[in-house]
């Protein structure tokens, strides 16, 4: 009887994985459109690596969820998402880069078409960035403790806006002229 009662489990599991999911996915590159899907192609002119970070504007809660954030660069050039079509209110931002503030952008996903929004990094200044790094462990004298090490080191700020233009047609990222 056991095995019975774990399946009602289960589904409601998977239905609450699938509404947590939201409405856009992690980076796509189907060969052609899905049924109902609109994409959005995030692309910066940026010599470096970057990690990033989108989230969508939440009406009912007024605030910001993550659709897709990564602590690795990207393969390529572009990150494009899969919505389900409609007008949103996105903020972007990178994790490893000090920003003044993330970019906001309206865009307007159409079925079957990609709305490109160009992300522009300019330099804002340098600042300092404090790091601590604590460890724990046994010390020479055989007794165990904690050593505290702190550190500073200048680096680049960086100020982000973001453009939506007009929604085109799909195709995969590597044809499209900002892939390159």
């Amino acid at each position: 009887m056991k095995p019975l009662k774990t399946i009602p489990f289960l589904l409601l599991f998977a239905l609450l994985a699938l509404w947590a999911s939201g409405c856009a996915s992690q980076n796509v590159n189907p060969p052609q459109a899905r049924a109902n899907t609109g994409y959005v192609d995030f692309h910066a002119d940026s010599a470096g690596e970057l990690y990033w970070q989108v989230e969508r504007f939440d009406d009912r809660t007024q605030s910001f969820k993550n659709v897709f954030s990564t602590f690795d660069p990207l393969p390529d050039k572009v990150l494009r998402l899969a919505f389900v079509p409609g007008h949103y209110r996105l903020q972007v931002t990178f994790l490893n880069r000090v920003i003044t503030q993330p970019a906001e952008v309206e865009v307007e996903v159409q079925a079957g078409k990609i709305t490109p929004v160009r992300v522009v990094l300019t330099s804002a200044g340098t600042t300092q960035v404090e790091t601590k790094e604590v460890s724990r462990g046994g010390t020479i004298r055989g007794h165990y403790g904690r050593r505290t090490r702190l550190g500073s080191d200048e680096t680049v700020m960086y100020g982000l806006s973001a453009v939506a233009d007009p929604p085109m047609p799909y195709q995969v990222k590597e044809r499209m002229p900002y892939e390159h």
